[in-house]
């Protein structure tokens, strides 16, 4: 929308809408499945079935995590501090920054490490120490939490190339820059195989996943 100056005894100066469109295609179907024979199950001393079934289902939803982290990392705008160097405070600030000059807003922004780059912000003082804080929760409890009104999160998911030097993507973002569409959220189902002696259990799920706003994103190599 365009401010318009307003002429006293005129009329106002309307703004013209017009929406695009942005097509999301449905083509993530991922499936995790065992079979669980008679003889292991009846000689488990816990409950196979559950156990393994809550398994399949984090198998899923790591995948479709995983989705979104690739869709991101390949299609943010910006990038920020180098392959191979620990991530520091102005590496941070800059990655911010790009955002900010995005009119991304401030709220609703997210960033996610993995295990080194969680590793090398702990090792940054001022985020940690009682005296910039007013807390010493970082130390305690190993998390970071927030800074600068930025929610700090660490997934084994983030992409990370074995190299020389190793390259880790992070990513700082905005909820807005991404959108997945669940059409068959994960689902379990099973079935007796007599031939086998044993149970098929089965999870599924079906998504897509489209960047939207790739301003909104921002890919932290360390």
């Amino acid at each position: 929308m365009t401010a318009n100056q307003k002429v006293a005894n005129t009329q106002v100066t309307l703004n013209e809408t017009v929406e695009g469109k942005t097509t999301l295609t449905i083509n993530q179907h991922y499936e995790c499945s065992f079979l669980l024979e008679d003889f292991a199950e009846a000689q488990s001393i816990i409950d196979a079935a559950s156990e393994y079934s809550e398994k399949t289902g984090y198998a899923i939803a790591e995948k479709m995590d995983t989705t979104v982290i690739n869709e991101m990392t390949d299609n943010a705008t910006y990038s920020a501090g180098a392959f191979g160097t620990a991530l520091n405070d102005t590496t941070i600030l800059v990655a911010n920054r790009y955002l900010d000059e995005a009119k991304v807003p401030p709220t609703g922004r997210t960033f996610v490490v993995n295990p080194q780059g969680k590793q090398e912000m702990l090792a940054i003082d001022k985020y940690v120490r009682y005296d910039a804080l007013g807390t010493g929760k970082a130390i305690v409890n190993g998390k970071i939490g927030t800074i600068y009104d930025i929610e700090v999160l660490m997934s084994h998911n983030i992409r990370t190339t074995a190299g020389t030097p190793t390259q880790n993507n992070n990513l700082l973002f905005h909820r807005d820059a991404v959108a997945v569409a669940v059409q068959k959220d994960i689902t379990f189902e099973s079935q007796r195989k007599p031939e086998y002696l044993g149970t098929l259990y089965v999870a599924q799920g079906l998504w897509g996943v489209k960047i939207l706003r790739a301003d909104h994103a921002c890919v932290v190599k360390c």
